[in-house]
């Protein structure tokens, strides 16, 4: 009966000690995410409330994955991205660093599927910064720290919604 007993007490002691170090574990790695990658406060927005009809000919690209478009509104204007993985993103067309400078605007590369920053000059793109995104607004390469700022977006049946 002790070796039952014995047994019975090891397990537990087994059990506690697992859930000790998974609970370590979490917190360990909650304390080291790291908030300021996602911080957008930094860059303005503008009043942004648009439907989009994805059947009108002017829209109907973006029923295919991997494609975007630029419409008005916010303050420099929107992106919208119909992301490779079929989400959908709305953002400012902003860069997250130095966000006032006249130059610090989005731009799609669909050559190396990546948003970058800066402006079209005489046809030739000349970059603000080196920062770079990827499709889903957190920074791939740069200065950038912080995401770009996202809009809300809806869709229902064939009618998008970017709205703040």
């Amino acid at each position: 009966m002790q070796d039952f007993m014995d047994a019975k007490q090891k397990k537990a002691f087994t059990l506690m000690t697992r859930n000790f170090f998974h609970l370590l574990i979490s917190v360990a790695l909650l304390s080291s995410c790291d908030d300021s990658r996602q911080v957008t406060e930094n860059i303005p927005r503008g009043l942004v409330n648009t439907v989009l009809d994805l059947n009108l000919a002017s829209n109907m690209h973006l029923n295919n994955v991997g494609t975007f478009s630029y419409i008005e509104g916010g303050v420099r204007g929107v992106l919208i991205i119909h992301d490779y993985d079929d989400q959908w993103y709305a953002f400012e067309r902003t860069c997250a660093f130095e966000p006032t400078n006249a130059c610090s605007h989005i731009w799609v590369d669909s050559i190396n599927i990546q948003l970058k920053c800066g402006n079209y000059v005489s046809g030739k793109f000349e970059p603000c910064c080196e920062s770079t995104y990827m499709f889903s607004g957190f920074p791939s390469k740069g200065p950038a720290a912080g995401r770009l700022a996202q809009y809300y977006i809806s869709r229902n049946a064939n009618i998008l919604q970017v709205y703040n």
